[in-house]
């Protein structure tokens, strides 16, 4: 018998479209800001290479990149079809954020606070070996914590499925979840969240004589260090609601911590690197 959808479109009111929104436009709109981002850090990497060096703008691009991607196929993981099609989309998309996102993103602000010369290439592959090391890890657990998919609203007659992660398989569902947490624990929560750690030290530490040049520097440092605690602080909320109140499901949490990172981001690109360019251009605005 098919499992009896959650929501339907028929009688349309606020709830249901909360929940579209959350599940599907939230999703979209947050992969978007980031795609945006990977296209304007590529359009600018040449032009401040000698400040932040190029390996900071590759892994801020592919950074990007990835986690447009991981945010943008939530449409995708649930239109599919049922079981095994939302694991089976939902294992890429875990790949591509645990396996390769976080440690792109650690790489880039690294490089960033230390210089390109400073960060060897034993501590990238280290980096990208653990990443992936606990994407495979996270795939295996992920399919043994799935049990199935359910139907968790229709688009019109079209229903989207997701899978059953709280009540699959007997034998302990709830110590796979308690693992699969303490992988996303790891990375990329505690992994992003070092690296913003690091970000914000190097703003409120950054040298007199640098500052004296690039006066803009901690500023644009501080939102993006406040951009990566938005994020890493969201799917660590996420896993608190299940582990300790055993509220589920709250995914979205995700997207709106990422869209306000995303936010964060751009503010922190936006931002010369002198105070005097702003000032310039808005005075220039102003010339008649």
């Amino acid at each position: 018998m098919a499992p009896r959808p959650f929501l339907e479109l028929r009688n349309f009111d606020l709830k249901e479209f909360m929940f579209i929104f959350l599940n599907v436009v939230l999703p979209l709109l947050s992969g978007f800001v980031y795609f945006a981002l990977a296209r304007y850090v590529k359009q600018i990497g040449p032009l401040r290479t000698l400040v932040t060096g190029q390996l900071t703008y590759r892994g801020a691009f592919w950074g990007f990149t990835l986690f447009g991607i991981y945010l943008a196929t939530r449409p995708l993981q649930i239109f599919l079809g049922p079981h095994p099609m939302p694991l089976i989309v939902n294992n890429i998309r875990e790949f591509l954020m645990i396996g390769l996102f976080s440690p792109a993103v650690s790489v880039a602000m690294m490089s960033l606070v230390l210089s390109p010369a400073k960060v060897p290439k034993v501590v990238i592959r280290t980096f990208f070996t653990i990443g992936i090391f606990l994407a495979i890890l996270f795939i295996i657990v992920n399919g043994r914590a799935i049990g199935g998919s359910q139907v968790i609203f229709m688009l019109g007659d079209y229903p989207a499925y997701d899978g059953v992660w709280f009540s699959g398989r007997a034998g302990g569902p709830s110590s796979r979840m308690a693992l699969l947490f303490f992988i996303r624990l790891i990375d990329p929560v505690l992994m992003v969240f070092a690296a913003g750690s690091l970000v914000l030290w190097h703003g409120f530490s950054y040298p007199v004589e640098k500052r004296m040049l690039y006066d803009n520097m901690p500023r644009k440092l501080y939102y993006m260090g406040f951009a990566c605690y938005s994020f890493s602080l969201s799917m660590l909320s996420v896993g608190f609601l299940y582990i300790f109140i055993r509220i589920a499901n709250q995914w979205w949490i995700y997207y709106v911590g990422a869209f306000i990172a995303g936010i964060l981001e751009t503010i922190s690109l936006s931002l010369p690197l002198r105070r005097e360019v702003q000032i310039t251009e808005h005075q220039k605005s102003h010339v008649p």
